[in-house]
């Protein structure tokens, strides 16, 4: 008979598992399911990083970023509500109003949301743009965007679709502007990423203006509000008609088909909403044989506007009183020089007061300290173009952080 212990022993040995194998494999674990839940959650973590990380990259890398990109985005900074007036078109807006100007000599604040070779298809959506962020004294619209001829193709050309499109939020205006406009090839203007990803081989040799978008939004605003100007005298060759335009007023020719159509979609607009702080306007330019059939749609524009119920200046047909000297005040035919924009911001400023009793609103004590320093900086701006100007070294001067890095020892001392 066995010893009891070794009886005990024999039978407390582990079950052999049915699935071992005769050779005495490992027996295998049983799998444990993952649960829906838990992978879920992972593909959305997964997928809410990527697109996290494509929206740091097209915002500050992979776009194409120039002064329109620093100018809309910039705008997108100010307090809502704390703008006095708006200046909305092409560049002879940006190039023609000096916002620090008019605040030094005038304490209104003012920004100009304006894109180069604006076309008349942006314009009613940047007017919601501008009315979504601010309740302005006065939206002041200078229509070059309508008076593109049919064969220039400006109004539908890619680049001045996406220096405006590319630069603005993806909100309810952008949406609807991309139906109304680009429809089926939406996507990237959606995501501009796919379009501009070869920038990475720029990096970082040339990001000036990813830079200064940057520390804009760093800031919490830019100094110069939009302007852009260029420190050149011009010298036109060709012979100005400017002394017979306000003679010419009942010179017309129609607009392009697709413009007028869109013109008139953006004035209806203004009139459904009953939009009663919109004027419409013309800058001057110097006109000469080559682009009077400009001056004379823009004529066509005024009766245009006017039949809608809103005011259109048009300081082509006043030229004569703005006192602006062709031979000194203009860096090219269409756009005013630093000392035609003090010239014309002063003008344009006066005659809306007078017409509309524009008058500043109340500021924090935060507010006036960035208005007054934005003031400095244009100040600065001014000293050193007139300085480039007189040593025949004139050139562009946009708003990047090279150049107010430029401008520091040029800022007057208070």
């Amino acid at each position: 008979m066995k010893p009891k212990h070794l009886y005990t022993a024999a039978h407390s040995e582990p079950a052999q598992n049915d699935t071992a194998g005769k050779h005495g494999e490992k027996a295998e674990k049983p799998v444990r399911k993952k649960r829906p839940a838990v992978r879920a959650v992972k593909i959305i973590c997964l997928l809410l990083a990527f697109f996290v990380t494509a929206g740091v990259l097209q915002e500050f890398v992979l776009c194409h970023a120039d002064h329109n990109r620093q100018r809309l985005k910039a705008f997108y900074l100010e307090d809502d509500n704390s703008l006095d007036v708006v200046f909305m078109g092409a560049s002879e807006a940006y190039s023609d109003i000096a916002p620090g100007h008019i605040y030094d000599k005038y304490h209104l604040t003012s920004y100009i949301f304006a894109t180069q070779s604006n076309s008349i298809l942006n314009y009613k959506a940047q007017l919601k743009n501008i009315l979504s962020k601010q309740n302005p004294g006065l939206v002041v619209i200078e229509l070059n965007g309508a008076l593109y001829d049919d064969n220039d193709n400006e109004t539908t050309k890619e680049s001045n679709l996406r220096n405006y499109a590319d630069n603005v939020p993806l909100d309810p205006v952008k949406v609807e502007w991309l139906a109304e406009n680009i429809g089926a090839d939406s996507l990237e203007y959606v995501f501009p990423l796919m379009k501009y990803h070869g920038v990475w081989q720029d990096f970082p040799n040339d990001m000036t203006y990813q830079k200064t978008v940057w520390e804009d939004k760093l800031r919490g605003y830019c100094y110069l509000k939009g302007m852009l100007n260029e420190a050149t005298i011009f010298q036109s060759t060709q012979r100005s008609m400017n002394d017979s335009l306000a003679q010419s007023a009942n010179s017309k020719q129609p607009l392009g088909v697709l413009e007028e159509q869109t013109l008139r979609e953006l004035l209806q607009f203004c009139r459904d909403e009953n939009l009663t702080n919109v004027v419409f306007v013309r800058f001057p330019h110097i006109v000469v044989r080559r682009t009077w059939a400009r001056f004379e749609r823009a004529n066509t524009v005024g009766d245009i506007v006017r039949e809608y119920g809103f005011d259109y200046l048009n300081f082509e047909q006043t030229y004569d009183q703005t006192d602006l000297d062709e031979t000194t005040d203009f860096y090219n035919l269409d756009h005013l020089n630093v000392y035609g924009q003090k010239k014309f911001s002063d003008y344009l400023i006066e005659t809306l007061q007078s017409r509309y009793q524009l008058a500043p609103r109340a500021l924090t004590a935060e507010q006036q300290q960035k208005w007054l320093t934005a003031s400095d900086y244009y100040t600065a701006y001014f000293t050193y173009s007139d300085e480039l100007i007189q040593s025949g070294k004139g050139r562009e001067l946009s708003e990047d952080t090279d150049l107010i890095k430029t401008l520091q020892p040029y800022l007057p001392r208070r």
